[in-house]
């Protein structure tokens, strides 16, 4: 590594940094630093007079791993200006709290960036260290102690299989640079058995943090014992991660013989996240088992062509990640010392006592379902386009089926909103913070549902 490198990793840098100094911040400014750190982050990426014509080590500094950087970068300051409420109700730490969202975006970052299978183990294993922190954070939780363990045990064998993953796959082809690990086993017909099993066992590793069937059974679980801002933070910006690091830099789809292997995982997902969503009655269970089928609507974008792929599937990741921040922060901002609204129940009469959380919340589960003109609509018309032209029609057919078989699952809780009889009292009033979140993926949805050229081309940038 020389100087000339050090462009290229300060981003990264100024993220590692930013979540050791929060620590000797007094706690009132902690989760405010974190947001702030977030955005100086997106700000020396985008920056005219910081640039490297040198590539740092294992990491990519190219296009696609600056949209990537940017984007989880937003959603953890989202994040810590979602988590205050959180904390405050609960007598969180907000020091530790902030630290670890600034690690997990570092994690996500390395991850989404990653050239070599070395830092791909480092990213995935940074940003799971910090969740299994945060998804436990409150200890006076019973149900987060039990999330935090359902986290912890699958994040263990999936570590297992990545590393003896990895290490087959070196065997195999003599390399961790991924593009040329990849290269080295598809050149070889028919590809050898060690690095078939080394590519499979990595793949089932990512499939566990991505939460794709049959490997998502730790996710509703999860989600419902985690705090609601963490929970957000999982399902958009960690799950994200893992996709981006397999649209740039690990293209399994060029491997022939992964290509079943991926359409099984997309199928399985679509098919069991559906049937489980429809009889749940809490609010985060349904958005993880949705997340699920979700996760399986983007593996289309790993079977697609590999530049029109990059494109839908990152595309997709955008707006899925502003939809489920704004549901899971619409939740956060309902809390109060008792928890968190989780029943369809709480939300009964929603419109009555919070009609403008109840016109959020109802932009994001029908973009969530799909119905135009809003982001998830777009997503999908994009996402499955893509995997037709690829020639994947039985995998499209079943995707349609699972998106319209899932406006029940999205409009029980809206009708439940507007048609049962209102409760007493009408809501926390919300901060500045949460309002400044709400208006941006508000805004998100609505302007990438209607006009998704500035979000085309955006993606289309990122593709070498």
């Amino acid at each position: 590594m020389t100087w000339d490198m050090l462009p290229a990793l300060l981003p990264l840098l100024a993220l590692f940094v930013g979540s050791v100094t929060v620590l000797f911040l007094p706690a009132r400014r902690a989760l405010p630093f974190g947001a702030w750190c977030g955005l100086l982050v997106i700000g020396l990426i985008w920056w005219p007079g910081i640039s490297s014509e040198v590539p740092a080590p294992l990491v990519s500094s190219g296009g696609f791993a600056k949209v990537c950087t940017t984007l989880w970068a937003l959603i953890g300051a989202a994040t810590c200006l979602l988590a205050n409420r959180c904390c405050l109700n609960r007598r969180l730490e907000r020091r530790e709290f902030a630290a670890l969202i600034l690690f997990a975006v570092f994690g996500m970052a390395i991850l989404s960036a990653s050239t070599s299978l070395v830092s791909l183990f480092l990213g995935l294993e940074a940003m799971t260290l910090a969740f299994y922190v945060l998804i436990a954070f409150n200890r006076e939780n019973p149900t987060g102690a039990e999330a935090g363990l359902k986290y912890l045990l699958p994040g263990f064998l999936a570590s297992a299989l990545l590393s003896f993953g990895i290490a087959l796959v070196y065997a195999a082809t003599g390399s961790f640079d991924l593009p040329e690990a990849v290269f080295l086993s598809a050149a070889v017909a028919p590809m050898s058995s060690v690095a078939l099993l080394g590519w499979a066992l990595i793949l089932s590793a990512v499939a566990f943090k991505a939460s794709l069937a049959p490997f998502h059974l730790w996710t509703p679980d999860v989600y419902q014992g985690a705090p609601s801002p963490v929970a957000g933070l999982l399902a958009s910006g960690s799950k994200g991660a893992v996709i981006a690091a397999l649209l740039g830099g690990m293209p399994l789809a060029l491997l022939v013989p992964m290509r079943p292997l991926l359409a099984g995982l997309a199928a399985l997902s679509m098919i069991i996240g559906t049937f489980a969503a429809l009889p749940q009655t809490n609010v985060k269970r349904m958005l993880a088992y949705s997340s699920v089928v979700h996760m399986g609507y983007l593996v289309l974008a790993l079977l697609a062509d590999q530049q029109a792929g990059i494109q839908a599937g990152m595309f997709y990741v955008i707006t899925y990640a502003a939809a489920t921040v704004a549901a899971f922060g619409l939740l956060a901002s309902m809390s109060d010392s008792g928890g968190e609204p989780e029943n369809y129940a709480a939300l009964d009469g929603l419109a009555h006592r919070s009609p403008w959380r109840a016109g959020l919340f109802t932009c994001v589960l029908l973009s969530l379902a799909g119905f135009p003109p809003l982001a998830g609509f777009m997503g999908k018309f994009v996402l499955f386009g893509a995997a037709l032209e690829s020639g994947y029609l039985w995998l499209v057919i079943l995707a349609l089926l699972s998106s319209l078989v899932s406006c029940y699952y999205y409009l029980r809780p809206i009708i439940r909103m507007f048609n049962v009889a209102s409760k007493e009292g009408g809501g926390a009033p919300v901060n500045g913070g949460e309002r400044l979140v709400f208006a941006l993926c508000a805004a998100v949805i609505l302007i990438a549902g209607t006009y998704p050229a500035p979000f085309f081309r955006l993606v289309a940038n990122m593709v070498p």
